[in-house]
């Protein structure tokens, strides 16, 4: 099932893509910096919900400031260049919309596996190309890298052992234990207790549940 409705994806893949075009070539923010302070922002956040008020209702180059603004305390931008290309940056921002669209996963989690700076280096067999045809090798790197579920991936990354997450949200370990196993399903279990432990890892709901 796709993140939200297809009327509002070529908008949000201008967005971003004109966003990241903005802070590579006109900022020199490496792309990398760009895409990991923007995953970490309530802006990606709303794309991934299908905000009409952020994909509608900022520019990409407002997107952009806002991020930087927000993570490094900056809030005087040059302007944008008169007109933007098409940079390896702005595909880049143009296929992960793309592509967060389509799995419905989040930000975080494909860059974590494919880092911008990989998607970048993807543009000379990948830009003329179907959309399709990348999502299909993304997919392909996603399960080899992100073989293990959300919850036990961002537990370790919070450097939490599963009876400490156990303490901290009152949901059994040995429930715990099976969401990460899929023995259980996390995406059937009651809504308390997912809420629970995304509150004591400090994440959203949405990023411990599986795609």
């Amino acid at each position: 099932m796709s993140a939200y409705p297809e009327t509002l994806l070529p908008n949000a893949r201008s967005l971003l893509a004109d966003a990241a075009d903005y802070a590579v070539i006109d900022l020199d923010v490496s792309i990398d910096d760009f895409f990991a302070f923007f995953a970490a922002s309530s802006y990606a956040r709303r794309i991934e919900r299908g905000d009409r008020s952020t994909i509608l209702g900022i520019s990409g180059i407002e997107l952009a400031q806002n991020v930087l603004s927000d993570k490094t305390g900056q809030h005087d931008f040059k302007p944008a260049r008169e007109s933007l290309h098409r940079t390896k940056a702005y595909w880049t921002g143009w296929i992960l919309a793309f592509y967060q669209w389509t799995s419905n996963r989040t930000f975080r989690e494909i860059l974590q596996a494919l880092p911008a700076s990989t998607i970048a280096q993807m543009y000379g067999v990948y830009h003329e190309a179907p959309e399709e045809r990348f999502a299909a090798t993304a997919d392909e790197i996603m399960h080899e890298e992100l073989s293990e579920t959300r919850l036990k991936r961002i537990r370790t990354a919070y450097g939490c052992s599963q009876s400490r997450l156990a303490e901290m949200s009152g949901v059994g370990i040995r429930s715990i234990q099976m969401y990460e196993q899929r023995n259980k399903d996390i995406n059937r279990a009651e809504a308390g207790s997912v809420l629970r432990l995304a509150r004591a890892l400090g994440c959203e709901m949405e990023d411990i549940m599986e795609p």
